[in-house]
């Protein structure tokens, strides 16, 4: 990961993006799930299980969450999925560049958890689950998951975080968020190194770099303050301002995320 960028986008989801049309979302989403396809080519819809009856939990993570060269990791709630798929769209319709969205690309999470409980903690007998087995597998799934999320971030370029009502709350001194997920990925995108892509490294340095995120019966609501201190501000009108910058240049693919670091202040 190079750069991070903290997307604000506040007003009605409807207002940005207004250019992509639903024939566009639909090819789009065509497109990446025949990537999705291929790169799930050796799933089965069962468990990666060695002789002995162990789990092999990394074959499992390859093949339920394999991994995707992807210029952009894009950070967001569930609930904002339309919109960044719109947002997707129109990155990879203009700026020829690579977005992820795990939803789109990735086996769900829930199928592997029900694929291993049905398994290992649940009694034929009485037709329940096990809670304390329950707890150790949900435990390894989400650290299964998690570890895909941290890999898919530490090896994308750029990571964009859809900030909107839906998934930051905003206090009068800190920003939270209820996603347990947009937190792990934001405090992963602030932990994880700086890795300079090699389009930016002068001939004169060789191979060496220069330097270097209720209710009784309803799920409970859990708060995570999130740091975006060391994630570059932008705005919809810094990706307008990026697109015509393309477009009078006349570039395409990474290319134009030089040009998104130079509105920033950081080219």
């Amino acid at each position: 990961m190079y750069k991070k960028f903290n997307l604000e986008l506040k007003g009605n989801p409807i207002n940005y993006f207004s250019n992509i049309s639903e024939n566009d979302v639909e090819s789009y989403k065509n497109k990446v799930e025949k990537i999705s396809k291929e790169l799930l080519t050796d799933f089965e819809e069962s468990l990666v299980v060695t002789e002995n009856g162990t789990i092999d939990g990394t074959k499992t993570i390859e093949t339920w969450f394999p991994n995707y060269k992807a210029d952009i990791f894009l950070s967001h709630s569930h609930k904002d999925i339309d919109l960044a798929i719109k947002l997707a769209c129109w990155l990879e319709n203009n700026f020829g560049v690579r977005v992820f969205i795990d939803s789109l690309l990735w086996k769900n999470i829930d199928d592997l958890q029900k694929e291993i409980d049905k398994k290992y903690t649940f009694s034929e007998i009485t037709k329940t689950y096990d809670y304390d087995l329950r707890n150790i597998t949900t435990s390894h799934v989400h650290a299964m998951l998690s570890t895909a999320l941290n890999d898919m971030i530490d090896s994308s370029e750029c990571v964009i975080f859809l900030n909107t009502p839906s998934s930051i709350e905003l206090s009068t001194l800190k920003t939270s968020t209820f996603s347990p997920w947009i937190y792990s990925e934001i405090k992963a995108a602030n932990l994880l190194r700086i890795n300079t892509p090699s389009r930016f490294i002068q001939k004169r340095f060789g191979n060496t770099l220069p330097f270097t995120g209720g209710t009784f019966n309803e799920a409970p609501q859990i708060k995570y303050d999130t740091d975006l201190s060391k994630f570059h501000k932008i705005t919809y009108q810094s990706l307008i301002a990026w697109n015509v910058d393309r477009i009078i240049n006349k570039i395409k693919g990474t290319e134009t995320l030089n040009s998104l670091y130079s509105i920033v202040g950081e080219g």
